[in-house]
């Protein structure tokens, strides 16, 4: 009876262990979580962003389109039947009276022909449409990401400046308490530190929404508190411009989609053209009627004699001058967009050279200094706080030049259709 009893102590004791091993476990993946990459959330949002859904349900329309186009005209069958009765002769004369018609309508090749082409095209630019999706989807994800790295950045900062703040709090408090400085200097000290606890607040508050913006990019599939793990980009020394625009007149899917529309707008163009030959109908008949059967051959054919489908061939030939225009506008503005892109990125990189050469350096010797000669009386207090005022802007206008620089290049990589 004891060792059941023991058994069942060292049972429970065990099943307590898993519990407590299992919560400990959940706990520690809850407060550690999942750091994602900036292509592990691209790869994300091209998997579940509604765009690209509605992108692919372009697609499966296109290709349903092309098995309509593709269709052959279905025959009619017209029977009829019904009971008679000649009256007009001597003899009553009654019979059941019997008609079959069947009809073939006949479409003329080249205008079939002509569709099935047009659906063709179509289906190709829904997919280079697709492929143009993806990559401003791309781009928009890169811009998010880099939106929240600098945002997480500014949060950073803003906690290391509080520390040094609440340092130099100590130091004021104890020389005032000392006697060695005026009240006042406390004052200045704890408005200075409440400058930079709103500072925390709106750098929070930043994050938090740079992060739903990110989320909301792949269909909300990150957790609500996720991470991210990342750089910004940097700046590629053997970039040239007129081999950049020249990338994106020849290679991006934009340019392929307009090209395929175009090419739909044209055998659109022909299909009218050919539509103005009317569609024949074949058919074949048999009567069967009171002393009489007949096997009857017959050929419709419509006569455009008032109206040639001008008003169709005007349109279609609108729809390609339109497309045309497009084009030509799309190569101009993404002429400009790569200079934009490719000067702007420049701008970026020549900053953030300039703080690495000389800013950061002197921000950071220029508190040390107003720090220690603070010590020893020989500074003021509001000397340390404009000296480090200076340095945290100076880290923080380091970081939005790096955040300027990846925002540059990667327009430019959506103006050229690739990564560089």
């Amino acid at each position: 009876m004891i060792g059941k009893r023991a058994l069942t102590i060292w049972f429970l004791v065990g099943l307590l262990g898993m519990c407590l091993t299992s919560l400990s476990q959940a706990q520690e993946i809850k407060n550690n979580l999942r750091a994602y990459t900036l292509e592990e959330i691209v790869q994300l949002a091209l998997r579940l962003n509604p765009l690209v859904k509605k992108g692919e349900a372009v697609i499966e329309k296109k290709q349903s389109q092309q098995v309509i186009a593709g269709a052959y005209p279905n025959p009619s069958l017209d029977v009829q039947s019904g009971y008679s009765e000649f009256r007009d002769s001597a003899a009553s004369i009654s019979t059941l009276e019997r008609y079959v018609t069947l009809s073939q309508p006949l479409e003329w090749s080249p205008k079939r022909e002509a569709r099935k082409q047009a659906a063709l095209e179509g289906l190709g630019g829904a997919q280079k449409a697709l492929e143009e999706t993806q990559i401003h989807l791309k781009a928009t994800v890169r811009q998010a990401f880099y939106e929240l790295l600098l945002a997480e950045k500014r949060a950073e900062l803003a906690s290391e400046n509080l520390n040094v703040v609440e340092e130099v709090k100590k130091a004021v408090k104890s020389r005032v308490d000392a006697g060695e400085a005026p009240p006042f200097e406390e004052v200045k000290i704890n408005v200075e530190l409440l400058q930079v606890q709103k500072e925390i607040t709106s750098a929070h508050s930043a994050v938090q929404a740079a992060r739903a913006s990110l989320n909301s990019l792949t269909g909300e599939a990150l957790d609500a508190q996720f991470k991210i793990r990342g750089r910004f980009k940097t700046w590629p020394e053997d970039m040239d411009i007129k081999t950049l625009t020249t990338e994106a007149l020849q290679q991006h899917p934009t340019l392929e989609k307009f090209q395929k529309l175009l090419k739909q707008a044209q055998q659109s163009l022909i299909e009218e053209k050919h539509a103005r030959v009317p569609n024949v109908t074949l058919s074949g008949s048999y009567q069967r009627d009171a002393g009489r059967e007949a096997y009857l051959g017959g050929l419709t054919v419509p006569l455009p004699l008032w109206y040639q489908r001008e008003g169709e061939i005007a349109n279609a030939l609108g729809t390609q001058h339109e497309i045309e225009a497009d084009l030509l506008n799309w190569k101009n503005d993404t002429r400009k967009e790569v200079i934009r892109s490719f000067h702007q990125s420049q701008a970026a990189a020549a900053q953030i050279n300039t703080y690495k050469k000389g800013l950061l350096k002197q921000a950071e010797e220029a508190v040390r200094i107003a720090r220690v000669s603070f010590q020893y009386g020989q500074a003021s207090l509001l000397e340390v706080l404009d000296a480090q005022r200076v340095l945290w802007q100076t880290i923080l206008g380091y970081a939005q030049a790096q955040y300027d620089l990846s925002i540059a290049l990667t327009q430019l990589e959506r103006a050229i259709g690739g990564e560089i």
